[in-house]
C-alpha cells in the first residue's frame, strides 16, 4: 500500500480532529446550554451572558495561539487546545450555580480559539499550491461535526439528561486528543519538526508585541481580515434576523430549520470545490463572486417579501458565503510573512469573531428602528461594499502573489 504523503496525512488527521472537536464543542451548547442554564435558575439576561462567554477567548487569544505555534511548533498548541476540548465537558457535570456555568463556558472557549487557527496553519504550511482546496476540506469536516451535534445532543438529552450530553461531548474530545497524540507519536515526527524549524528560524528574535504590531500594520493581512470581519458581521446578523423575518412572513420554524440544514449540506459538499476554484482561478475573483452573490441575495430578500423566494435565496446565500470563506483563509496564508502563518490566521480568526460579535446588535438596532427588510438590505450593502473594496484593493492583496509566503 502506498504511503500517504505528509501533507495528505495532516489534512486527514486535522479534518477528523476538527470534526470531533467541533462536534464536542457544539453539542455542549446546542440545544442543551439554555435548558441547563434555566434549570440552574439563570434569568434570561444571565443565559445570554453565559452563551456569549465562550466567544470572548476567540478575541483574546487566537493571535497568541498562532504566534506560539509559529515559535514552538504546531504540535504543542494543538495538544494544549485539545486537552481543553477533552476536559471541559466533564466540568459541566460538577456545576451547581449559573456563574459556574459561565466560568466553564469561558474555559471551553479557549479550545476553539486556539485550535482553529493553528489547525488551519498546520494544513496551510504543507499544502503548497492547494491551500484553498485543503483548507476548505478541513472546514467542511468541521461543519459535519457542527451539523450532527444538535441532533445527537437533543436525542441524548431526551434519553439521559444533560449528563449524557456532556459525557458524549467529553468522549468526542478525548478521541480528538488521542488522534493527535497518535499522529505525533514519535518524538521526531517529520511534520512537527519541519514546522518548528521553519518557524523558529524566522521569528525567534522578534518580541511578541513587535511582531503583533508588524502583522497588524501589514496591509494585505489587514485587508483580508477586514473582509473576513464584514463576511461574519453579515452572517452573524442574518442568522439572528432570519427566524424573525420568516416568522413575519408566516413561514413555520420547522421549514426554516429544514432549509438551513439543506443549505449546510450544500456548503459541506461544495466548499472543497470552491476552494479548488480559488486555487485555480485566483482568490480575488472567487471572493468578489461570493460577495456579489450574497449581496444580491440580501437585496432580493429585502425587496421581495414572499416565502416562495425565501427558500431558494437562503440556499444561494449559503453558496455565496462558502465562496468567500473558501478564499479568505487561503489568501491570509498566501500573504502571510515567512514564519507567520499561525499568527496571521490567528489575527484573521480574531477579526472574524469581532465581526460576528458586532453584527447582531448593530443590525438588530437597524431592524428595531426601521424593519427586518431594512436590516437585511443593510447587510446587502455591507457585502456589496466589500466586493468593491476587494476589487479596488486587489493589487495590495497580492504582493508577489506568485510566491505565497514570500514576504
Amino acid at each position: 500500500m502506498k504511503k500517504l504523503t505528509a501533507g495528505l496525512r495532516i489534512i486527514l488527521i486535522m479534518g477528523c480532529c476538527g470534526a470531533m472537536a467541533i462536534f464536542s464543542s457544539t453539542i455542549s451548547k446546542s440545544p442543551i446550554l439554555p435548558i441547563f442554564a434555566a434549570e440552574l435558575g439563570a434569568t434570561g439576561a444571565q443565559i445570554g451572558v453565559i452563551a456569549s462567554m465562550s466567544t470572548i477567548p476567540g478575541i483574546l487569544i487566537s493571535y497568541i495561539a498562532g504566534d506560539l505555534a509559529d515559535r514552538y511548533g504546531y504540535k504543542t498548541i494543538l495538544i494544549c487546545s485539545l486537552l481543553i476540548f477533552a476536559s471541559a465537558p466533564f466540568l459541566y457535570l460538577l456545576i451547581k450555580e449559573p456563574w459556574q456555568l459561565g466560568t466553564v463556558r469561558f474555559y471551553h472557549g479557549f479550545a476553539t480559539a486556539a485550535f482553529g487557527p493553528v489547525a488551519m496553519a498546520t494544513i496551510a504550511a504543507f499544502s503548497g499550491k492547494n491551500t484553498g482546496q485543503n483548507l476548505s476540506i478541513y472546514s467542511s469536516a468541521t461543519m459535519v461535526g457542527r451539523a450532527f451535534a444538535p441532533t445527537v445532543g437533543g436525542a441524548a438529552y431526551d434519553l439521559g439528561g444533560y449528563r449524557a450530553v456532556y459525557l458524549i461531548a467529553g468522549t468526542a474530545g478525548l478521541l480528538a486528543l488521542g488522534l493527535v497524540f497518535w499522529f505525533f507519536r514519535k518524538p521526531g515526527e517529520e511534520e512537527d519538526k519541519s514546522a518548528a524549524v521553519i518557524n523558529k528560524s524566522e521569528i525567534e528574535n522578534v518580541s511578541f508585541f513587535r511582531r503583533l504590531w508588524g502583522l497588524l500594520s501589514y496591509k494585505p493581512l489587514l485587508i483580508v481580515g477586514t473582509l473576513q470581519a464584514c463576511t461574519y458581521f453579515a452572517n452573524g446578523a442574518f442568522e439572528m434576523l432570519l427566524p424573525l423575518y420568516a416568522k413575519q412572513l408566516e413561514m413555520p420554524p420547522s421549514i426554516i430549520g429544514m432549509l438551513l440544514s439543506v443549505q449546510l449540506v450544500g456548503v459541506i459538499l461544495l466548499k472543497p470545490f470552491f476552494g479548488r476554484a480559488s486555487d485555480s482561478f485566483g482568490r480575488i475573483p472567487t471572493m468578489i463572486t461570493g460577495f456579489m452573490v450574497c449581496a444580491c441575495s440580501f437585496f432580493l430578500l429585502s425587496a421581495i417579501k414572499s416565502t416562495l423566494v425565501l427558500a431558494p435565496l437562503i440556499v444561494v446565500y449559503g453558496l455565496g458565503f462558502a465562496l468567500i470563506t473558501a478564499s479568505t483563509n487561503a489568501l491570509a496564508a498566501d500573504v502571510a510573512k515567512a514564519g507567520s502563518i499561525g499568527a496571521s490566521l490567528g489575527i484573521l480568526s480574531t477579526l472574524m469573531d469581532v465581526g460576528q460579535t458586532f453584527g447582531p446588535p448593530v443590525i438588530g438596532g437597524v431592524s428595531d428602528a426601521y424593519s427586518y427588510s431594512a436590516g437585511i438590505a443593510v447587510l446587502g450593502a455591507v457585502l456589496a461594499i466589500a466586493a468593491l473594496a476587494c476589487y479596488l484593493w486587489r493589487k495590495a492583496l497580492l504582493p508577489d502573489s506568485a510566491n505565497p509566503n514570500s514576504n
